[in-house]
């Protein structure tokens, strides 16, 4: 299978013109052609659900292997282990990228939030839809609502203004997806294979930050382990070790670069059993330590 990454709102920041609030929630408008790949062009997995709207020209995306042209008011859900890459981007190309992480949808306790991304997770199979220029106008303001919010960064109640913008967000997209019909009734065969990784793609979500061994995702989907990672290795040429470690040495980034969290804190919420262990599997994957990460991201 061709290389990837799976990188964090902090690191989409740290590369392309955008907002973000603590690596949790960020608007990107991409300004030109070249800021619209991220990896250097390699296919990527995003640690948050995405949200991709188009607004001028043209593009071909490629998600989980099919391609998708993309043109003005196409809407992208992309789930966080939805594996894409641009494969083609007209020169007049803009669009808008909204990504959430699932610690920002956790905050959000009033309204059930959770449910309507669970909705959006249901065009997995589908995950582009054309919406009426209307449609994208009141998308795009949504979004761009979104962004000035998180540029309030001195406002007393900034996280509210936050979450009321993607509460209204999630409404104007509700709105139009249940009342246009045709929104997901792209009908595509899916395999009892790509089904489960779909179901291993929610759980990982849901627990990778405390449950890191195989057996507990095999027991959570009633198969044992190794028939669990002879279908994960079939359908993505990797093993559930590797997703389970990619993603977490992911999310160890973002709170090194975009917390104030101690060392200690993150090894913590990442339910490694000491502080030596986490390093050791930080240091693995990064060349170097916790800390000396911290601080050469902070110089950038």
């Amino acid at each position: 299978m061709e290389r990837y990454q799976i990188i964090n709102i902090q690191e989409i920041v740290r590369e392309k013109t955008g907002e973000a609030y603590q690596g949790e929630i960020g608007v990107f408008v991409p300004s030109d052609t070249s800021s619209i790949y991220l990896a250097e062009g390699l296919p990527v997995y995003v640690n948050a659900f995405s949200y991709l709207l188009a607004l001028h020209g043209k593009a071909r995306l490629v998600i989980d292997e099919t391609e998708y042209e993309i043109l003005p008011g196409c809407l992208c859900l992309i789930s966080p282990l939805h594996l894409t890459c641009f494969s083609e981007v007209s020169d007049d190309f803009r669009c808008m990228f909204l990504c959430l992480h699932k610690d920002f949808v956790d905050k959000i306790g009033v309204f059930n939030l959770k449910q309507r991304i669970a909705k959006g997770m249901h065009m997995h199979r589908n995950p582009s839809v054309q919406v009426s220029p209307v449609d994208t106008e009141v998308l795009k303001e949504s979004i761009e609502n979104i962004r000035q919010q998180i540029l309030r960064k001195g406002h007393l109640y900034h996280l509210e203004l936050m979450q009321n913008a993607l509460i209204r967000f999630y409404l104007e997209l509700d709105n139009i997806l249940d009342r246009d019909p045709q929104a997901e009734s792209g009908v595509v065969t899916v395999t009892r294979n790509r089904m489960k990784l779909q179901e291993f793609i929610t759980l990982l979500m849901n627990h990778f930050k405390e449950e890191h061994q195989v057996a507990f995702y095999a027991k959570a989907m009633h198969i044992t382990p190794q028939y669990l990672t002879a279908i994960i290795k079939e359908q993505t040429g990797k093993t559930v070790n590797v997703f389970i470690y990619e993603l977490i040495y992911s999310e160890a980034r973002n709170l090194l670069v975009s917390t104030d969290l101690s060392i200690q804190q993150i090894t913590v919420r990442l339910n490694f059993a000491d502080q030596a262990s986490f390093s050791k599997f930080f240091k693995r994957h990064a060349g170097v330590s916790p800390q000396i990460f911290r601080e050469e991201a902070g110089k950038i």
